[in-house]
């Protein structure tokens, strides 16, 4: 979960991410989606959150915000990148990101950091649209939507997109403990932003 003003937005017409030293191993370049009578879904490897002790505390740039507090996107993202086959947590994609320019100065995201922090191997796409086509989009083609909603106390929050069915999406949460993902439903009836992660080609 993040402010307004903070990771959780992190798009606010930059492209803003995060950094460690074992990431860049050689991920898979065949696409994962899987098509099933239950719809389109992704492999769902793992589950990050945020307030975990091994890196709750540790800050997203120079802007003293925590990944507990702000920390959602990033947390997103290294579930998205695990699940494409890097090995990385939100602590060693904070650091990276860190590493390559991957936050501004207010701890926003910057996109292409995550780009650098993988040596390029893995790819971010942006959508001016923000409706179920733009995630479908995303799926079909193997790459993790994140999707960027409100929470019922107004602060900005991102999760990861691992799966359509007719009852809708179904995310990882970085907030949310869950042994299986949950509706995005539960959370948000409005998306506000798309943004997606996959392997460059």
């Amino acid at each position: 979960m993040g402010r307004t003003s903070h990771i959780c937005l992190g798009l606010a017409g930059s492209l803003v991410l995060t950094a460690c030293s074992t990431m860049p191993s050689t991920p898979p370049v065949t696409r994962p989606t899987l098509q099933s009578q239950s719809g389109l879904h992704l492999p769902d490897k793992v589950q990050f959150l945020q307030t975990d002790k091994r890196w709750a505390r540790q800050t997203l740039g120079g802007s003293g915000e925590s990944l507990a507090s702000d920390g959602c996107l990033v947390t997103a993202a290294a579930m998205a990148l695990v699940n494409l086959g890097f090995q990385t947590d939100p602590g060693d994609l904070a650091y990276r990101l860190k590493a390559y320019g991957g936050f501004n100065s207010r701890g926003w995201l910057v996109w292409s950091g995550l780009e650098k922090a993988t040596s390029g191997k893995a790819e971010t796409v942006f959508y001016d649209r923000k409706d179920n086509a733009a995630v479908r989009s995303c799926l079909s083609a193997g790459y993790y939507p994140l999707v960027r909603f409100n929470l019922p106390n107004s602060r900005t929050h991102w999760a990861m997109v691992v799966r359509d069915s007719k009852q809708g999406f179904y995310i990882r949460d970085p907030m949310i403990s869950s042994n299986t993902p949950i509706p995005l439903s539960s959370r948000t009836k409005t998306i506000d932003a798309v943004r997606c992660i996959g392997i460059r080609a």
